[in-house]
Formats: structure tokens, sequence, C-alpha cells
């Protein structure tokens, strides 16, 4: 697939940029609602004042390093990108399915759409119609289709407010990634994209970590981290990995300690799929590389870490009780789940019941366990909502991936491309993993869903670079 060359400024316009935020801020002030000075509005208006000042710190510094249009643009995306990413820990928020399903949300969840906007509106002023044509060009399509079909099939759901909202967040990720697969054009690029990734990932990892032990009412809650432990061993599982690829590609002996405070969190947080996930990934990271005392070192080093934390933590008290409760053969009730939801997948099989109808399994499935929230398994979470379509594209996304890295390997020794393939090659087997007990992907464009999407654009690009592009993907 050939990289985009755009023939326009990749700066901000500042002059349409301080217009534009003065009108919307006129216009703000004088309708003067009664949520305008509330917490969350000061909150997405200093959010969005320290998306636009990176922004414009980006653009100015491009502009004084003489950077080529492509690479210029490129990092404005993953200015926008990395802000997208921490969206859901700056906005948190849990809001009780039966209060969703009635249409009772949180100001929070308000403020985070209204975020979402804001970084919508941060890309429209730097997007022009050029690279759109890549949207459904090479591995893209997959990418567009998936997004369109979610955003088409959104109002068709129990809740179709709540779903276009999600829809919107998927949409403006689908425009960033199409807005990246035109702008990288070397290894380089492809580690950036990871470092705002590995930013983002420490935010979703660290901030929740802290929230748990500056908690009131005790920093365990049954054993775990309080909090969403299974989303947080996840996104620490990932952190460590992220850490570990750029460390490999730059030695920074700074990102060790992002690769013992992730490995902590995950483990502490108790996320079964997510330590198994973590382990595996980083096992398998090594053994790519075939450094098999380091992975000796990591299975030793997370063996005993993970002693220490269950005798100084009550965690141990949570995989006692798991066992005690005999979850083991239904993995914690998901078995249970899945077999209760079949007949309401085989009622529409073809479409599904709507962009994130899964969110309220509890509510109209007879059998599914409470506060469900969705299918625990990613291929069935698009099979739920989409349908065969939509698990057909999902599919897709997943195989495009695996056969670009596949073939990436066979290409030339470039050490820096090969530690990139294998880095995102441990990512990807992280989020498969942790994708087959939760929503992973398939449903909500959550981070690590973003990720692996993001993926497929960076699978593609280093097949391209190590010479193994045959046009298959197109």
């Amino acid at each position: 697939m050939k990289t985009l060359t755009i023939a326009t400024p990749a700066y901000l316009h500042n002059g349409l940029l301080v217009a534009t935020l003065a009108a919307l801020s006129f216009l703000l002030l004088a309708a003067r609602p009664p949520w305008l000075f509330s917490g969350v509005t000061f909150t997405v208006i200093g959010c969005g004042g320290v998306l636009f000042a990176l922004l414009f710190v980006v653009s100015a510094s491009q502009r004084s390093q003489g950077l080529d249009l492509a690479k210029s643009y490129l990092r404005l995306a993953l200015v926008v990108w990395w802000a997208l990413l921490i969206s859901e820990e700056v906005f948190y928020r849990h809001t009780p399915e039966a209060e969703s399903f009635a249409g009772h949300f949180s100001e929070a969840a308000y403020g985070e759409a209204a975020y979402w906007a804001v970084a919508f509106l941060a890309l429209l002023l730097m997007i022009r119609p050029q690279y759109l044509r890549q949207a459904f060009s090479g591995s893209n399509k997959w990418l567009a289709l998936f997004a369109l079909l979610c955003l088409i099939s959104a109002p068709f759901s129990p809740t179709p407010l709540y779903s276009l909202a999600w829809a919107f967040k998927l949409f403006l990720a689908v425009l960033l990634l199409v807005l990246c697969s035109a702008t990288i054009n070397d290894l380089d690029d492809i580690e950036s994209f990871f470092w705002s990734a590995f930013w983002g990932f420490v935010i979703l990892s660290v901030v929740p970590a802290v929230r748990a032990f500056v908690n009131p009412s005790g920093v365990f809650d049954k054993g775990r981290l309080w909090g969403s432990p299974n989303d947080l061993s996840l996104c620490a599982g990932t952190l460590v990995v992220l850490a570990l690829l750029l460390n490999s590609l730059r030695k920074r002996t700074w990102l060790v300690g992002f690769v013992i405070v992730g490995t902590t969190v995950m483990i502490m947080s108790g996320g079964k799929a997510g330590i198994i996930a973590g382990i595996a990934s980083v096992t398998l990271f090594y053994v790519l590389q075939k450094r098999l005392a380091a992975v000796f070192g990591w299975l030793l080093a997370v063996l005993v870490l993970g002693g220490i934390i269950l005798l100084a933590t009550p965690l141990a008290t949570h995989f006692i009780s798991y066992q005690e409760r005999d979850q083991l053969s239904t993995f914690t009730g998901r078995t249970e789940l899945w077999k209760a939801a079949w007949p309401d997948i085989l009622q529409r099989p073809i479409v599904g019941h709507g962009y994130l109808a899964s969110r309220f399994l509890s509510e109209h499935v007879e059998g599914a366990f409470g506060e469900a929230g969705h299918m625990h398994n990613g291929f069935l979470e698009a099979l739920y909502n989409n349908g065969l379509i939509g698990l057909i594209i999902l599919v897709a996304i997943h195989l495009v991936i695996v056969k670009n890295l596949w073939r990436a390997r066979k290409g030339p020794p470039d050490r820096n491309a090969q530690l990139l393939v294998v880095g995102s090659s441990a990512i990807y087997v992280n989020l498969l993993i942790n994708g087959l007990f939760n929503a992973t992907y398939g449903g909500r464009a959550s981070a690590p869903f973003m990720l692996l999407l993001g993926l497929l654009v960076v699978s593609e690009k280093l097949r391209g670079m190590t010479g193994q592009s045959d046009g298959l993907t197109r």
C-alpha cells in the first residue's frame, strides 16, 4: 500500500483554532446552562485545554525542527490518540447496569462524551481530505467497515444514545488510525506509535492503583485491588510488554521501573485472564528472541513477586474463595452466561442486536449473572451485537494482524524491525488471550481494543518495510 504524501502544512492553523474556541466559549457562556459550573465541566475544559496546549507545543517544536509533513501530522495525531486512550481514566465512573438501561448516566459519562467531541474538533483542525482516500484501501478497510457497522447498528440497540456515543469514539479512533496509516513511513514512526501507547497505559495502570490505595473504604475489595481489577490486570500486563519493547529498542533503564510497577499491579489486581496473558506474552517476547535465560528469569521473578504479594495482601483470599465456590469449571460463570445468551444470538444471527446491546445482558437475558455488562468473550461480543457480519469483520482483523506479523518475521534481520515485530506479536497475544474471557475487543472502544486496531496498521507497515508485502491485504 502506497504511503500518502500530504501537501499541506502539518501545523495547526492557529487563527482558526483560536476563533473556533473563542466562538464556542462565548456561546456557552451566553447560554449559561445549569451544568456549566459543575466539576465535570471544569474537567472537560481543563482536559481540552491540556490537549490543545500539547498540540500547540508539538506543532511549534515541529516547525523549529523542520520535520517533513508526514511526521508532523503523525505526531499531532498521536497526541490526540494518547488523549483518547486515557479518557476513560480521566472521567472514571461506574454506573450500575439497571440505571444505564433506564438511561440514567453519571455526569462523568456525559463529560467523557464531551471530551471525545473536543478530541474530534482537534482532529478536524488537522486532517485534510487526501488521507481519507486510504480509509478503504489495504487493511484499513476492515477498520472502516467495523466502525461503520457499529455506527449504523447503534440506533437499534436497547439504549441508542449510549451505543451511539461509543460508536462515535470508535469512529474517531479509526479516523486517527487511518491518519497514522497515511503518515507512518519508517521504523521510527512505528516506535513513536508505541511510545504514545506506552504513556497511555502508564496512566491506565498507575492512576487506578493509586486510587485504590487512597480509597476510604480500603485498598482491597474481596481480596483484589479496589476498582475494576480485571481491566487493570489487562492494562498493567500490556504496560509491561510495551516497556520491555521500548527498553529493547532504546535501552532506557528507567523503563525497567515500569516493568516492575506493571507486574506488581497486574498481580495485585487478581485478574486471572490478565495475569495469564501477561505472563504468556512476556514469555513469548523473550522466546521469539531466543533469550531462554531471560524467560527463566522472568518466570522466577513473577513467582517470587507473586509469592510476596500473596503473603502481604489479602489476594490469597480471592483465589481461595474462587476455588471454594467451584467457579473454575465455569470460568467465573462465563460458560453459563454464554449458554444463556446463545438463544438470543440465534434470534438475530446475521445483524445482531445492535452495537453494545450486550451492555444490558442482565436486563433481558434470562440466566445471565447480575451486572454481566458484556459477553466476556470478544468474538461472542461481536456476534451478539453485530451478528455474523460483525464477527466476520473482527475475525478478518485478527487474521490480517497474524498474517502480517508472520510474514514480517521472515524479512531481513534488521534488529529494530524484528524487535518491533516481536513486541507487536507479544502485545497481540496478550490482547487475544484476554479477549477470550473478557470483551477486550469487539465491543466498547476502550484502550485495549484501540490498541488491537492499531496493531492492524502497525503490522501492515512492518510487513511492507520488511519487504514482505504482496498485496494480499488489499
